[in-house]
């Protein structure tokens, strides 16, 4: 479905019935993928509304719009918007990746709307300018070459990331499912992505992280070993954040440990304040 955000097509999806009343769980997919990254998660029946976003450039929601629509700030209060006019007015927020960037963005933005975070494979950006500069240049690289080639040529290149190394483990079914959702995008959005809300182009959240009060989680794989220790210097910020390491798993835990994935995040949630309310 699609819902128009100040000018902006959002396409969103309950993964779920959506039933009035009972709590929500919104989630946000990385760079190159959509809301369906969560379809095969979610299997069991659930307690909650499960609700998946298309983030801006990505999937079916608009790709060619203002490119300042695609600044962190604007894409958290387009989602401010979005979750208000579907009546949700405080929900748990899940995001793996880009989404996670997104997830504790929003929460630092709206932390009155979120009662629990789940971030996989996140982190706060980069704290330092000196970094974000270095990041900038990295990222306006990879984005002038997406616009220079094929969007062919540029997931074979990103699938050879040593970040997505262990997903070659993975079932050619689901291999295949991965590579389809990532040359279904448009060359523009990707781009637009790495330019306005890229990693060195988001305001660090570092600082505000102290600031949180809800439940926080960070989910990483036991083969990631640099987004083990992002989640280990975000504990030290935080100290209520928890954290799970995901055997057999690397960047995308959700992908390569579904079921496992799912049993964490529903623990979680039943631990705090969303299966109550």
């Amino acid at each position: 479905m699609k819902i128009d955000i100040n000018g902006v097509n959002y396409y969103y999806s309950w993964l779920t019935p959506y039933e009035a009343g009972r709590a929500t769980l919104v989630c946000l997919h990385g760079f190159t993928g959509t809301s369906q990254t969560f379809e095969p998660v979610f299997q069991e029946q659930q307690k909650l509304n499960i609700l998946a976003i298309d983030l801006i450039g990505h999937g079916f929601t608009d790709t060619y719009v203002h490119p300042y629509r695609y600044q962190m700030a604007c894409l958290c209060d387009d989602l401010a918007c979005l979750t208000e006019q579907l009546g949700i007015f405080s929900f748990a927020l899940l995001g793996y990746s880009m989404g996670a960037r997104t997830a504790l963005s929003f929460a630092c933005r709206y932390p009155e709307k979120v009662q629990q975070l789940i971030l996989e494979s996140g982190s706060p950006g980069l704290e330092t300018n000196s970094e974000r500069r270095k990041r900038r240049f990295s990222d306006k690289h990879l984005a002038a070459f997406i616009m220079k080639h094929s969007l062919e040529e540029f997931v074979a290149k990103w699938q050879q990331l040593p970040l997505f190394a262990t997903q070659k483990n993975l079932p050619l079914e689901s291999q295949s499912a991965v590579h389809q959702e990532r040359i279904s995008q448009q060359r523009f959005g990707l781009a637009c992505s790495l330019w306005f809300m890229g990693t060195g182009a988001q305001p660090s959240c570092w600082e505000q992280l102290s600031e949180l009060n809800m439940p926080i989680l960070a989910i990483v794989g036991e083969s990631d070993s640099k987004f083990q220790q992002i989640a280990q210097n975000m504990q030290k910020k935080q100290p209520s954040l928890s954290i799970d390491c995901l055997a057999q798993a690397g960047h995308c835990v959700h992908l390569e440990q579904p079921r496992t994935f799912e049993q964490k995040v529903l623990a979680f949630l039943e631990r705090g304040s969303t299966f109550a309310d």
